[in-house]
């Protein structure tokens, strides 16, 4: 029985031979059980042929150890052996069978070993030639166990590892054992080096799987030694055949054992015995490493993807592929930002005469006096004091030189500002510091800049002590923006798929196909829109299509939602009632925009209803109508009293330090207490904003301002909401997506795109946003859309119905009706009993009226103006004003600035127009008001309409009117396009029109002809 033992490296528990020297033999084994004194029974198993047992029901991996019952079926459960003697003696693990059995002394100190009865073995050997060898034989010798990276407590738990380092323990206090008797005779092979047996001939995987294999056989009786925790036997056979676990808790138990008898003396150093050697030139072993190795295994990366992993892999290139073609397209809008900030600053020499090309972040702005008529710049300011304010800007106060007051100024909070020095004509005379305007006094002779400049920085302190302007930029390329959005693709890229990701099964959804994702797969779409929300809403609160948005955004199976919110559908009030009931269930959650207006119009929704609710963004872009709840107030609100008597210390050890300046090291302590009070002052505050952003249930940034390290900080969301997400690109909406588990993509493809300046980015996508991508994957199953509108007079929103959501967009009775006549103090005429109203700049026999010519803006913007149409948009403001019409709820639109600002001039010079608004289309997006009129501008006999022909932006420009809507245009232009043609039509049928005669504008109004050109 021994020679058979040290001849084949027979297992000691189940007989089973690896060695290549065995005869081509079938070998069985009989091995006696007594799990307990009731019952014996007798299992033979073949080394020929491997059965599957239910041992292991939560391993994809055959069970290493397979055996057939003589007595029952094959495959039944097995009971755990009793094993009648030591692990050393029953399989001479670590020393001859003539070693001394139950514990070894060391020194004074015993290493105890498991006792357990050894099993009677019994083997039989028949005929050669019935089953070929091992080699011959059609078994995977890496079969017999597992491989791959070791297994810890997420796959096994605290339990099953407790169990394997306990096993793991006894084997290494008989490894130690051996070193201190120094018996290595045997040792070697015993362990897993590939002399066990014979090393194959390639030295390669075969190697490695004898060796491997060899380790685990000879674990065996170490881990059934100790009791396995009840309910989790499954388990523990998986780890018990688990290579690289065993080794890895066996390198570390062995660490243990000889640090502790190193501790007593026995060794005077542990790395330099031979037991530690042994091991490490185990691990470094090429077949070690190959049996380590992870291998691709038909498994799911995420439990609620339902993924394999070659689906996973071609997942992983799409995203790839995706990050690849974004990242270009990203830089190419990039740099066509750049050339038009250029292009805007209009940059001029330096000083020395010399034009060297500026870097991206160091524009030069060329305006001098004659730019500060235009109220645009604030010449020869001087630079009063500077102060740290939240996130670490320096708030920088600048005064007029003379302390007169500032001269009239266009400059408000929130912008965009170049900051730098300048000669006595105002030329700048340094590189731009861009900052952004953070306070105007209320004395009229002060303004706070804050720069993104740190001190030190040369460029900050050459500010200090010389004349200094101002230049408002329009259009600044932002490079946080990009380099935000470039680390939104690379997180994508990275940890997209990965497990730690929340947003797995978002990054899943979007990038795979439909049959491969799980949840699409289980889940009864159409159910989900009819969940019971009785008691959570108000009953007859929403209509069916609100109701149905409500409960998909609800549902925690489902990871992102497409809600399209034509216009005055109910999208805001419904976001808000979502969110409110997202909370009550206990969630967190993000709600992000695009425009930092759109993201305060959210706030200022939440405001009432009872939220905790947190505003993170840049304090001077924040509306004051909403600061209450930015992040900046809240913390100085509640750091109120600790700075008051912060200032009251700090004021105190200022007096002393003033009184002992002759004492040096009474003055140098005093300095350090100042210096220790400025860092609790930091700490409290950081503390703070920590402790405000953790106890917010809704936390409200834009896309961009989601990044913040202040937010990533919070960890995984929720519920993360994009507002206005048609509006966006989709780099920006990946920020916040991937800080959450679930995702409402709200808003409406059908109105303005984003805006991109490179055409050619825009031909490459980068113009496509998520939204729109998304609305129409999976079949369209993602999306849900609003159907019934409260805004808008019938009339009205027929057309956009027809033209822009497929007929299906529907009025409520409560709207469809409505008039300006309605209105109170109203009169009836026939403009107040009028939805729409078409003001035609060509006559009644089709000659364009005199001074109606569109022309292009000579300041060199590019865009255009018409006198004439803006003439006409003044007399009908009058119009509806003279009729009742408040001027509060009149807007004026236009798709060109250039025209805006000329109708602000003329309207200007009547004060009883004052609350009237004048804006340009994109602007507007999102709001309304009763009376609309829109200045389309373009009148040229070519037929150009330019980007009036976009159906999105002609679309928010009409559905911005509840009650009323007049087009002022040339008609014969417009019909050019065969979009607006319809428009027009849709008018004559619909509504009225009216054409521009000699005289009209010097009387009460146009001509009332009703003819309108023909429109083909």
């Amino acid at each position: 029985m021994e020679a058979i033992t040290h001849a084949s490296s027979t297992c000691c528990c189940y007989g089973v031979s690896t060695a290549a020297a065995v005869p081509k033999a079938f070998l069985t084994a009989s091995i006696v059980f007594q799990p307990s004194m009731l019952f014996k029974r007798t299992f033979t198993f073949s080394s020929s042929r491997l059965l599957q047992t239910s041992l292991c029901p939560v391993s994809s991996s055959p069970t290493p150890f397979l055996i057939r019952n003589s007595s029952t079926t094959s495959g039944s459960p097995l009971p755990r052996p009793r094993l009648q003697s030591s692990p050393r003696q029953s399989s001479n693990l670590l020393r001859t069978s003539g070693g001394r059995s139950g514990s070894s002394n060391i020194g004074n100190k015993k290493i105890s070993r498991p006792q357990q009865q050894k099993p009677v073995v019994v083997v039989k050997r028949r005929s050669e030639e019935c089953v070929p060898s091992l080699e011959e034989a059609s078994i995977s010798v890496r079969t017999l166990y597992q491989n791959g990276d070791p297994l810890g407590r997420r796959e096994l738990g605290k339990c099953v590892v407790r169990w394997i380092s306990q096993g793991m323990h006894s084997m290494a206090s008989d490894f130690a054992s051996a070193e201190v008797q120094g018996e290595f005779s045997e040792l070697r092979q015993r362990v897993g080096l590939p002399t066990i047996g014979g090393t194959p001939a390639d030295g390669g995987a075969g190697a490695a799987a004898v060796g491997g294999l060899a380790f685990v056989i000879q674990a065996q009786p170490y881990l059934y030694a100790v009791p396995m925790p009840k309910g989790l036997e499954a388990l523990c056979f998986k780890a018990c055949t688990h290579y690289p676990t065993l080794f890895d808790h066996f390198q570390r138990e062995l660490r243990n054992v000889l640090q502790d008898l190193q501790c007593q003396a026995i060794f005077s150093d542990w790395r330099a015995t031979e037991s530690w050697k042994l091991l490490k030139d185990i691990a470094n072993s090429a077949q070690h490493r190959a049996a380590v190795r992870k291998t691709p295994q038909s498994r799911l990366i995420h439990s609620g993807m339902g993924m394999e992993l070659e689906k996973a892999k071609a997942m992983q290139a799409k995203i790839e592929d995706f990050v690849k073609h974004m990242s270009e397209l990203l830089r190419i809008e990039r740099d066509a930002e750049l050339e038009f900030t250029q292009e805007e600053l209009n940059a001029v020499p330096m000083p020395n005469g010399k034009q060297d090309t500026p870097k991206p972040t160091e524009y030069l702005v060329s305006h001098g006096q004659a730019q500060q008529e235009q109220c645009d710049t604030l010449c020869n300011l001087n630079a009063i004091s500077s102060s740290i304010g939240l996130g670490g800007m320096h708030l920088v106060l600048f005064k007029v030189e003379g302390n007169h007051r500032l001269p009239p100024t266009t400059l408000s909070p929130g912008d965009t500002v170049c900051v730098r020095t300048c000669n006595s004509r105002g030329e700048g005379a340094t590189s731009c510091m861009q900052g952004f305007v953070n306070n105007l006094g209320e004395d009229g002779c002060s303004i706070i800049i804050a720069l993104e400049s740190r001190h030190g920085d040369p460029t900050f302190s050459k500010l200090f002590g010389k004349n200094v302007r101002i230049d408002r930029i329009q259009g600044l390329a932002d490079a946080l923006t990009y380099e935000r959005n470039c680390e939104a693709l690379m997180l994508l890229q990275k940890n997209g798929l990965q497990k730690k990701n929340p947003s797995i099964l978002i990054v899943a959804t979007l990038f795979g196909d439909k049959e491969d994702i799980m949840w699409l797969q289980q889940n009864n779409l159409v159910e989900w829109g009819q969940a019971n929300l009785d008691g959570l809403i108000e009953k007859g609160k929403f209509d069916e299509s609100q109701r149905k948005a409500i409960a998909l955004g609800l549902n925690k199976k489902r990871p992102i939602l497409v809600v399209q919110g034509p216009p005055g559908t109910g999208k805001t009030g419904l976001l808000k009632e979502l969110i409110t009931l997202a909370v009550q269930q206990g969630e967190r959650v993000l709600v992000t925009a695009p425009t930092n207006a759109a993201v305060d119009n959210m706030v200022e929704k939440l405001s009432d209803v009872g939220l905790n609710i947190v505003r993170v963004g840049n304090p001077a872009r924040i509306s004051t109508t909403v600061a209450s709840k930015s992040l900046g107030q809240i913390v100085d609100y509640k750091l109120a009293v600790f700075k008051k008597e912060f200032e009251r210390k700090k004021s105190d050890l200022r007096k002393d330090l003033r009184l002992c300046l002759n004492d040096d090291s009474l003055a140098a302590g005093i300095r350090q207490l100042l210096k220790q009070l400025g860092k609790t002052l930091k700490k409290k505050e950081k503390d703070t904003i920590k402790e405000v952003l953790s106890s917010a249930e809704v936390v409200l940034a834009t896309n961009t301002g989601a990044a913040d390290p202040l937010i990533r900080r919070l960890g995984a969301f929720d519920l993360v909401i994009i507002d206005e997400a048609g509006q966006a690109i989709e780099p920006s909406c990946w920020i916040p997506i991937l800080q959450g588990k679930r995702c409402i993509l709200a808003g409406d493809q059908c109105q303005l795109a984003p805006v991109i300046l490179s055409r050619k980015a825009m031909e490459g996508g980068l113009g496509i946003s998520l939204m729109e991508s998304a609305s129409s994957m999976h079949e369209g199953v993602l999306t849900t859309r609003l159907t019934v509108q409260y805004r808008m007079h019938d009339a009205i929103a027929s057309w956009a119905s027809k033209e822009m959501y497929e007929g299906l967009l529907q009025s409520s009775p409560l709207v469809s009706s409505h008039l300006l006549v309605d209105s109170p103090l109203v009169k009836a005429t026939w403009i107040t009993q009028c939805p729409l109203l078409l003001l035609d700049t060509r006559m009644p026999y089709g000659s364009l009226y005199i001074g109606c010519e569109e022309h292009l803006d000579p300041a060199g913007t590019g865009s255009f103006y018409n006198e004439g149409e803006a003439d006409i948009v003044i007399q009908h403001i009058f119009n509806l004003i003279y009729s009742g019409v408040l001027s509060s709820t009149i807007a004026v639109q236009s798709p060109y600035v250039a025209q805006v600002q000329l109708l602000r001039d003329r309207l200007d010079n009547y004060p009883e127009a004052s609350g009237v608004e004048i804006a340009t289309i994109d602007s507007f997006q999102g709001r309304e008001t009763d009376a609309v009129i829109i200045s389309m501008v373009r009148s040229n006999t070519l037929g150009a309409v330019g980007f009036l022909g976009d159906s999105r932006r002609m679309n928010v420009a009409i559905t911005r009117a509840r009650k009323h809507v007049a087009v002022v245009c040339d008609s014969s232009t417009i019909c050019h396009n065969t979009f607006l043609a319809r428009l027009l039509r849709h008018i004559r049928r619909f509504g009225r029109v009216r054409h521009a005669e000699p005289g009209s504008f010097q009387g009460p109004g146009l001509s009332t002809d009703p003819l309108l050109p023909s429109i083909n």
